[in-house]
C-alpha cells in the first residue's frame, strides 16, 4: 500500500513492503517500530531512531523526539478521493499540553498572527520550562488557558488557523 505522510511542512511518499522495508521518496529504507505504551512508539527509519507519542487524532498531532508536529497520513484511496472531491479542508491546529504542568506564560492573544516557530506558551513541567512553538504560520483563534493555570496532559492551550 502507498501512503502520503505529511509531518509539519515535509511530505514523504511511502510504500510499505512485507519484508520490513519501505520505499520513502523512492529510496529503500529499513523500517521498524516498537510499541512503548498505549500512544507511544520507538520508530527506526534506516539508522535513525525516533520516539513518537500521539497527542491527538483529529487532527493528528505527534510528539516526535520532544517536538510537536501536526501530521496527516493518506493512503492511495484517500488521496484519490481528495483529488476527485476538489481539495482539502482549511488547516486548524490545536496546541495541547504534552504533559501536566503549570502554564508559566502565554505569549499570544486571540487575533494575533504568528509565524511558524513563534513561541505560543511556556509550560513548566518536572522543574523545566518548555516553550511550545507554533507548528504552522497562522492566526490565533483561541487562547484556552491563562498564565498560572495548572493543566493536565492533553489540555487545550491555543488554537491556530492557517491563513
Amino acid at each position: 500500500m502507498r501512503y502520503e505522510v505529511r509531518l509539519g511542512e515535509r511530505t514523504v511518499r511511502l510504500e510499505l513492503a512485507p519484508d520490513g522495508t519501505a520505499l520513502a521518496d523512492d529510496v529503500v529504507v529499513a523500517l521498524r517500530t516498537h510499541r512503548l505504551g498505549p500512544d507511544a512508539w520507538s520508530v527506526s527509519v534506516g539508522p535513525a531512531t525516533h520516539e513518537v507519542h500521539v497527542l491527538g487524532r483529529d487532527p493528528l498531532r505527534l510528539w516526535v523526539d520532544g517536538v510537536e508536529v501536526q501530521a496527516t497520513v493518506a493512503d492511495e484511496r484517500a488521496l484519490a478521493a481528495t483529488v476527485a472531491g476538489g481539495g482539502a479542508r482549511p488547516e486548524r491546529h490545536e496546541l495541547r499540553a504534552p504533559m501536566p504542568g503549570l502554564l508559566k506564560a502565554v505569549h499570544v492573544r486571540e487575533g494575533d498572527t504568528v509565524e511558524r516557530g513563534a513561541p505560543l506558551v511556556t509550560l513548566e513541567a518536572m522543574k523545566m520550562e518548555n516553550e511550545l512553538r507554533a507548528p504552522l504560520a497562522g492566526r490565533v483563534t483561541r487562547v484556552a488557558q491563562a498564565p498560572g493555570a495548572k493543566v493536565d496532559g492533553g489540555a487545550l492551550l491555543v488554537v491556530l488557523a492557517r491563513e
